[in-house]
């Protein structure tokens, strides 16, 4: 027997052999056509509801299946139309080759299929192809991992796939909806894939590195079908949608290619029954010469309804080497819209509005160079062009020309740097540019370089601000210079003017102005536009009326440092005003502000400001000096000081280590120290705080000095206060030799000058933020008279005398208060306690007599005045009125005494006078006087002289109640009384305005000065 046989006979009675022969056996029992055509329909009918029809040609658990005639069908209402047909399905690949660490399919194809989606009575037929789960419970949820940026497969593999799709179909069908119909019809497409061995696959864009072969074809041969219809649109065309692209780097030099032939110059649309013709189409021809290690650009044009609006041409030569040459330009660029328009107003009331017109063009456009060195132009001119869509707000270009050069190194590896934050950019040039942007005049040069720096100069004319902002308008001018050595330090100078501006605040809106603004700044990085500090050089801020007049001029300088700690600082600032021109800029919500205090602020008030602050996570720190001068308290040296820190996101707690104002050389001097405290209890005190502070106010002044608008202090007066969370505890006092006022117009006929002297007082206070008084403080009326109990308190208040001008006679001197030999001319007990400035034991010696104050109660409740109210009684004793006479008039007058009682009170302090109750009742007065008290309330005549000559008059009562007097003149009787009766022995006057009283007290007082 032959030796090799024998050899082979033993090799097949071995149990290896028999148990691998075995395997072979069953393996091709199991995977072979015959088995697959009747396993695989039967395995989709048992776990799904899709049934299957085909012809399996080839199934290999190795190499790969074959498919022939293939079917699926959908259950439910769809099992009579396939959802998938193929001519044929083959899928090949070679799994041993995966021991050579290879991943190889060599064909993926599918021939002239169809994909069938379809949709009837609310159903569709993807939803039959599976049966329905059982419900599961839900899995908690793993918590998820960092994002993977890699995918590791540690062997070493290279991938070999081959890809053909070939008259590929897909169809839409539905019954309801807005769309009825849509397919795609002879989709081609074929891919090849090769790549370099890898060890792991990234998931960015570093995956291309590892292709070695790319090869892309999408309907080379023949243009795709496409149809579509809905209740708005009916599109039936054939497109060329042909592509190719294809990139061998294994070749030395690479081999790459790339062309296509997208859309149609001209096609036809029915929408919602009217024919739009509009046009697309993106044809290209990119291809690499390795004779010539050449990359042309044979052709790229892009043309929108037939026009070219875009169209490329050059090369890339020396692809092989280190520095490719690049020369590409845009040849052709012409951006008709007005073209475009056309197509437009062919779908109006289709689609919403738009409006375009004009020319654009990017011809000249280009780069040029190699890797190392690349100069790039931007060219771009625009006509007439506008845009604009719905109810937006319209784009208006009319003329454009826009010229930029830069020069590039991609080659660079420098990383970038605060001085040079783009390493790869040597130099850039903005030739002289202007663009005409809706009305708006833009112009715009400058250049740069990595050595020298750059310089950009910028101006912007007829800039409307209502068109881009709500609540301002106005027309700005802006001139704009750049320049710097490098990025770190930058210079920026500015000059904004605005021409009539106005704002608006609410609904209330400014009258129109002139506002400039200069500002010169530097701008200092720490890394790549790193922004460290801005330093305000100079910033002046100029606003003037329609006619020129200043309004406001301020200046200022300072820096801001931003980061985690914020730091700016403000050294100095100035502000001034002219507040009649102030006015005239100002919206009525801030006139009406400003003009109660204009006559405080006077004509041409000025502020300084030196201010810092800083900023840290949960904590602010404000410091602050302002000094003013406000003509209008003749107030020259206002000096405040502030030092203040705030913790806390919310501002939690403001603490105040100091806040002083200083003002009159020193003698007025205002402290306050403390903190603001959030808490959590109901209606705070001071807005959203409970305060914990101390606050000082003092005037010292060691001699007579002027203070302003005509007041003198010599002496000392001050209030100290203590606030408490609710409650404030202090004290009033003075310590005054005197103190005076005159109205800056003595001597002369309208001279007003009084002299205070010996000023003391130590009141004491206590008020409550959270008081509330249930019941009025008044009560009783005008029928209750002045009591007397006994109680006599030492008096708190003195005031030693009291002398001015004569109330009504010019050049006069008049002693308002006298001084007594060894007592005060006036002197009170007051006591400022739970909300209530309580008045006791008031004496005031005056004309000869005395006034004596009883029951004075003056409730300030919560310091709203329409919650204010004041009640009072004073006794009236032995004035003599012959006082108020002049010289020559007093010996006319027999009997000038008066007693009487005055009962007062008021409720609301928003409206005294027509909130006022007074009863005034005159219980002894001389004849003249009676006489003129009665032609004060009644009209003179016969009869009224005849009873003031015949009845003495022995009481006078007059009230006011809600602006009108009331008066009764009550009358001794006599022998006239028999002929003329009186009736109760009185004349009345009901409902005199107080006004017309006045008026006659007035005129009768003159009588006695004639």
């Amino acid at each position: 027997m032959n030796p090799i046989l024998k050899s082979s006979l033993g090799i097949a009675k071995t149990k290896t052999f028999r148990g691998l022969f075995v395997l072979f056996l069953l393996y091709k029992l199991v995977f072979n056509h015959f088995t697959a055509n009747w396993l695989v329909p039967h395995f989709l009918s048992q776990y799904t509801l899709v049934k299957m029809e085909g012809k399996f040609t080839s199934f290999s658990l190795l190499y790969g299946i074959e498919i022939q005639d293939l079917k699926l069908y959908p259950g439910g209402p769809f099992a009579s139309d396939a959802f998938f047909r193929a001519k044929e399905i083959r899928i090949r690949y070679n799994l041993p080759f995966l021991f050579l660490g290879k991943i190889r399919f060599s064909d993926i194809s599918l021939i002239d299929s169809n994909i069938r989606i379809e949709e009837k009575n609310g159903e569709w037929n993807v939803s039959h192809l599976l049966k329905p789960n059982p419900k599961q419970e839900e899995k908690p949820k793993k918590e998820i991992g960092p994002p993977l940026t890699e995918i590791n497969t540690y062997l070493p593999l290279q991938l070999t796939a081959h890809l053909n799709l070939q008259g590929v179909s897909l169809q839409y069908i539905r019954e309801s909806g807005n769309i009825q119909y849509a397919s795609i019809q002879n989709f081609d497409f074929q891919t090849k894939l090769i790549t370099n061995r890898f060890t792991s696959i990234p998931l960015n864009i570093d995956a291309i590195n590892q292709l070695d072969e790319v090869m892309v074809h999408l309907n080379s041969e023949r243009p795709l079908s496409i149809e579509f219809k809905s209740n708005q649109l009916n599109w039936k065309e054939t497109l060329p949608m042909s592509l190719q692209f294809e990139w061998d780097r294994t070749e030395s030099p690479e081999l790459f290619l790339f062309a296509t032939d997208i859309g149609k110059d001209k096609f036809n649309l029915d929408v919602r029954g009217k024919q739009v013709q509009t046009g697309f189409r993106l044809l290209s021809d990119i291809h690499f010469d390795p004779k010539e290690d050449l990359l042309k650009i044979q052709q790229f044009d892009l043309r929108v309804i037939g026009q070219t609006w875009l169209k490329l041409g050059g090369v890339i030569s020396k692809l092989s080497t280190e520095t490719p040459e690049v020369n590409v330009d845009v040849e052709t660029s012409e951006l008709k819209l007005d073209d475009l328009q056309s197509s437009l107003n062919q779908l109006e009331g289709i689609v919403p509005f738009m409006k375009v017109s004009g020319d654009l063009s990017l011809a000249g456009t280009g780069i040029h160079g190699n890797w190392n060195q690349t100069k790039a132009n931007l060219k771009l001119l625009a006509n007439k062009v506008y845009v604009k869509i719905g109810n937006q707000k319209p784009h208006a270009l009319d003329t454009a020309n826009l010229d930029l050069t830069a020069n590039l190194d991609f080659a660079s590896e420098k990383e970038p740097t605060t001085e040079i934050p783009f390493p790869k950019l040597k130099s850039l040039t903005i030739s002289p540019s202007q663009l005409n942007y809706n009305q708006s005049e833009i112009r715009l040069s400058g250049e740069y370089s990595q050595s020298s720096g750059f310089q950009v100069l910028a101006s912007l004319e007829k800039l409307q601000l209502a068109e881009y902002s709500q609540g301002i308008a106005g027309k700005v001018k802006l001139a704009l210079q750049s320049s710097a050595d490098s990025f770190a330090n930058i210079h920026v100078n500015s000059n904004i003017n605005i021409d009539g501006f106005r704002y608006q605040i609410d609904r209330s809106r400014s009258p129109a102005s002139h506002l400039n603004l200069d500002i010169n700044t530097h701008l200092i990085f720490d890394r790549p536009f790193g922004i460290k500090e801005i330093q305000i050089q100079n910033l002046i801020l100029d606003q003037r009326t329609l006619t020129g007049n200043k309004a406001i001029e301020l200046q200022l300088k300072g820096y801001v440092k931003p980061g985690d700690t914020l730091n700016a600082q403000v050294s100095p600032l100035d502000l001034k005003l002219n507040t009649p021109n102030l006015l005239l800029v100002l919206p009525l919500v801030l006139k009406e502000k400003i003009s109660p205090v204009q006559n405080l602020l006077g004509q041409q008030p000025k502020i300084k400001l030196n201010a810092s602050y800083v900023q840290i996570p949960g904590s602010k720190h404000v410091n602050a000096n302002l000094s003013a001068d406000l003509p209008g308290l003749e107030m020259k040296d206002l000096k405040l000081t502030t030092d203040l820190t705030i913790n806390g996101t919310n501002s939690n707690e403001i603490l105040i280590k100091q806040m002083k104002v200083n003002a009159f050389s020193g003698v007025l001097k205002t402290s306050l120290s403390g903190k603001l405290v959030k808490l959590n209890k109901p209606k705070p005190p001071l807005g959203p705080y409970f305060g914990n502070l101390d606050l000082n106010v003092s005037v010292v002044s060691p001699s007579k000095q002027y203070l302003a608008k005509g007041i003198s202090v010599h002496g000392d007066l001050g209030l100290n206060l203590k606030i408490n969370d609710y409650d404030i505890n202090g004290e009033l006092f003075s310590k005054l030799p005197s103190l005076s006022y005159n109205n800056q117009k003595c001597p002369g006929e309208s001279c007003k000058a009084y002299l205070m002297e010996e000023i003391n007082a130590k009141i004491p206070i206590q008020h409550d933020l959270a008081f509330k008084p249930d019941e009025s403080l008044i009560i009783g009326d005008k029928s209750i008279f002045i009591k007397n109990y006994g109680r006599m308190n030492t008096p708190n208040v003195t005031i030693g005398r009291v002398i001015g001008t004569h109330p009504n006679i010019p050049n006069l001197p008049f002693e308002y208060v006298k001084k007594q030999k060894d007592s005060p001319g006036f002197s009170a007990f007051i006591e400022y306690k739970e909300n209530f400035a309580n008045i006791e034991s008031l004496k005031s010696f005056s004309m000869d007599g005395i006034i004596l104050g009883k029951n004075l109660v003056f409730n300030l409740g919560n310091l709203d005045p329409k919650n204010m109210e004041f009640r009072g009684n004073l006794l009236i004793r032995d004035i003599d009125l012959k006082q108020l006479m002049a010289p020559k008039v007093r010996d006319k007058i027999d009997d000038g005494k008066l007693k009487a009682d005055l009962n007062i009170k008021v409720r609301d302090l928003s409206e005294p006078i027509a909130n006022l109750d007074l009863f005034f009742s005159i219980f002894q007065i001389g004849r003249d006087f009676g006489k003129s008290a009665l032609n004060v309330i009644s009209a003179q005549n016969f009869f009224i002289d005849r009873i003031t000559d015949s009845y003495p008059i022995s009481k006078i009562d007059i009230s006011l109640s809600r602006g009108l007097v009331y008066a009764d003149v009550y009358f001794d009787r006599s022998l006239l009384s028999l002929i003329m009766k009186l009736e109760d022995g009185k004349i009345s006057q009901q409902r005199m305005p107080l006004a017309n009283f006045l008026k006659r007290a007035q005129n009768e007082i003159q009588t006695y000065q004639e």
